[in-house]
């Protein structure tokens, strides 16, 4: 079989990795041109890697998109026909499928973890002239006729639980400065911050750093996590059982809503908070302070993958 992963960067990459690591074989991907960590975690299980324009970036004005999309258009034709391709979302990965599409490949689309009430943008699109959309939860099966419950789309753990007695705090690539300031405040806890893109001078904390290529060993390794909406709440709980704290990011204006991350974080049995501008004192440590039992779940890749070999 030839296959086609569309790796998309940051968590989009995440379920491209989790993909392959399931095959049986080694597959193809199209990653956005420049992205050096997407090439360098999936180099293991690639035949080649194609890279692709991406159309718009998050602060592209019309004329870069346009310029862009053309581009991204042309690129994506230069690929050939594969049995399967698997879209992981973001407009990465809508000239990709619709480039290949028109050479006859089948196309998948996989729907990000946090959207429980409205569809992601990019993937409402795929789901046009999609075969499937995964979803990972029975809450996300209303949004696409032709949905296909998988369970949560994650990689298989590096390693074994421990709490070595640290607060892990991420909030990814462009990291979250309001949160960053509460963790600052709040006594009594050994904080682990990684920020981004945010200044880690600005973060006071026992560990600060902006990026780790191997933040799955602080996820491991820590008593809690506290993140916001994204990907790493649902890799925190499913693979390490880890109470967690999702702290709802409102600059995140294109992303999921305040609704999808309240009942994403239902969904995992972790704690929600409101974006820290609303905050009145005193509800990170409490938080903290009562950790709750996450909820169990089993790795819904191997189920994927099954729907694509069968």
């Amino acid at each position: 079989m030839k296959v086609l992963v569309i790796a998309s960067g940051g968590g989009h990459t995440g379920y491209a990795r989790a993909v392959a690591q399931y095959l049986p074989f080694k597959v193809d991907f199209a990653i956005p041109k420049g992205d050096r960590w997407s090439a360098e975690v999936l180099s293991e299980y690639a035949s080649n890697v194609f890279e692709i324009t991406k159309a718009r970036e998050p602060k592209d004005g019309i004329g870069a998109l346009l310029r862009n999309s053309a581009k991204s258009f042309r690129e994506s034709l230069s690929l050939g026909k594969y049995d399967v391709v698997i879209a992981t979302g973001s407009n990465h990965s809508l000239f990709v499928a619709l480039g290949t599409k028109l050479k006859g490949s089948k196309i998948f689309a996989i729907e990000s973890q946090d959207r429980i009430v409205t569809r992601g943008k990019a993937v409402s699109i795929l789901s046009k002239f999609s075969e499937r959309v995964f979803v990972h939860w029975e809450e996300q099966r209303h949004l696409y006729h032709n949905s296909y419950v998988t369970g949560p789309i994650v990689e298989k753990p590096k390693y074994s639980p421990k709490d070595s007695g640290y607060v892990l705090v991420t909030a990814g690539t462009m990291g979250f400065p309001r949160l960053f300031n509460e963790v600052s405040k709040t006594k009594g806890f050994d904080f682990v911050v990684q920020t981004g893109r945010v200044d880690p001078s600005t973060v006071t904390a026992s560990k600060v750093f902006s990026f780790d290529p191997d933040m799955e060993r602080f996820i491991a390794n820590a008593s809690l996590v506290v993140t916001h909406q994204g990907k790493t709440a649902m890799e925190s709980v499913v693979m390490y059982r880890k109470p967690t704290v999702i702290v709802y990011n409102s600059d995140w204006t294109k992303a999921a809503t305040k609704e999808d991350t309240r009942l994403y974080a239902k969904i995992l049995g972790a704690t929600f908070l409101d974006d820290p501008s609303t905050w009145k004192g005193g509800e990170l440590t409490k938080a903290l302070s009562n950790p709750v039992e996450p909820k169990h779940y089993e790795s819904g890749t191997r189920k994927l993958i099954d729907f694509i070999l069968h």
